[in-house]
């Protein structure tokens, strides 16, 4: 048994590289024809008209849950900023955490979720290796969350499978299963490995304990949860909140495999194929539309803004530091006591 192990084993690293390669192609293949298939059946005006009959409160209600929806991702931060002890208030922990997110889901992890995330944890003073951690602990939050809901939707056999495919919802239990076990075993290492730290390529990491592995999980399973709410609302109800939710993760997954910021097209070609046979597809091409631009794209206006005010601000501030420090002291006024290392 050992021995057919280490063979598989050996086999798997050997052949990633190749598998890895051709894994976004193959996905990239197969939403190109879902898009090309779809567009050309859509009924473009009567989308329009289907997202103008979207009702107000509808629109008022999903416009909450993106609110709420932020706010917990944001709180994966303020349990970073636990993790790592950093010192930055949480009012700014919220805000970066937000803003960052809004430019990773346009523009891509390296610029939003990576590099944004840097510039302004540096600019508000915390150490590049401190806000690496953070990043890393956000990212690592939220994926545990989506192998939890994932896991459970794919094993329940809840996520609609598009017709003519030739597989049923039994194809994913078997990934569901594997998914809920990676979620459970990471909580249980956590609360029972006994080597808590380690040291990878300069950076020094800590395993968080059992209560923080589970405050991960529930937070970013609302996290998620809320998302597949915005797009349950937005369609009125006419799907099953479990099918949403299980459509809106598989989504996910294949704009990371693709690398498609926001899966721009691929949420959209997904949930069409995956739900027009139940509901017409001009109506749900115009909820995923809706979706996008609640979800995506007013925030990403928001944070784009926010973002050139910081900058703005923390650049003032720091051409004011110096003015400050040149200033020679008023007559009269005694020199301060020079400051010495023991004070």
């Amino acid at each position: 048994m050992r021995v057919f192990r280490s063979t598989l084993t050996r086999a798997l690293r050997h052949r990633w590289p190749r598998l890895k390669r051709a894994l976004p192609a193959l996905v990239l293949i197969v939403v190109a024809g879902l898009l090309i298939h779809f567009g050309r059946a859509v009924d473009w005006p009567q989308v329009w008209i289907s997202m103008r009959r979207i009702p107000a409160g509808a629109i008022a209600l999903a416009s909450g849950l993106v609110v709420a929806g932020y706010l917990a991702y944001g709180a994966m931060d303020l349990l970073a900023k636990r993790y790592t002890r950093h010192t930055l208030p949480w009012p700014k922990t919220l805000g970066v955490a937000m803003m960052s997110y809004a430019l990773n889901l346009n523009l891509g992890v390296l610029v939003g979720g990576l590099g944004a995330r840097l510039r302004l944890y540096a600019r508000l003073g915390c150490r590049k290796s401190v806000a690496t951690r953070v990043a890393l602990f956000s990212a690592a939050s939220n994926w545990i969350g989506y192998g939890w809901l994932a896991g459970a939707l794919f094993l329940m056999g809840a996520v609609p499978v598009p017709q003519g495919w030739g597989i049923g919802p039994n194809v994913l239990r078997l990934p569901g299963a594997a998914l809920l076990a990676l979620a459970a075993a990471y909580v249980v290492f956590c609360a029972r490995a006994r080597r808590r730290t380690w040291t990878w390529m300069g950076q020094h990491a800590a395993l968080p304990g059992a209560g923080m592995a589970v405050a991960q999980s529930a937070v970013a399973v609302l996290s998620w949860a809320i998302m597949g709410a915005i797009v349950y609302v937005l369609l009125q109800g006419k799907a099953s909140y479990p099918a949403v939710l299980g459509v809106l993760l598989c989504t996910s997954f294949a704009a990371v495999v693709i690398r498609v910021p926001g899966g721009l097209g691929t949420t959209e070609a997904i949930f069409v194929a995956a739900l027009a046979p139940r509901i017409p597809a001009h109506e749900v091409l115009g909820a995923a539309l809706v979706y996008r631009a609640l979800y995506a794209f007013a925030p990403l206006c928001l944070a784009l803004l926010a973002f050139s005010l910081a900058e703005l601000r923390l650049r003032r501030g720091r051409r004011a530091a110096p003015a400050a420090a040149a200033r020679p002291d008023p007559p009269g006024k005694p020199a301060e006591a020079p400051f010495r290392a023991s004070d």
